[in-house]
């Protein structure tokens, strides 16, 4: 069976029901359990690498899992983001010189 799964301007085209399963699952365990919740890069890694590296499910299970959390991670849009803060020079003004 093949399926298309939408994922921001990509279509995913899945031929494997394990993704198609996992990408859902996925998907809604991030609006459940995360969606309200503040992570850290850490977090972020810990997750992804847990995920991928599970020997629990088959790793087309994983991919597909770990691609809906991000899918949901990535759509979040109730709460504005807060850009990161960047440390910038002030504008250097030329001097002005008047010679006589």
């Amino acid at each position: 069976m093949s399926e298309s799964l939408r994922l921001g301007n990509t279509t995913i085209t899945v031929a494997n029901d394990d993704f198609a399963n996992a990408f859902q699952i996925g998907y809604l365990r991030y609006k459940l359990d995360y969606r309200t919740t503040s992570l850290t890069d850490i977090e972020v890694y810990a997750f992804y690498v847990g995920t991928i590296t599970s020997v629990l499910n088959p790793g087309c299970f994983n991919a597909g899992y770990l691609t809906g959390w991000v899918a949901a991670l990535l759509e979040h849009k109730e709460q504005p983001s807060t850009p990161l803060p960047v440390s910038v020079p002030p504008p250097a003004h030329p001097t002005t010189e008047v010679h006589a």
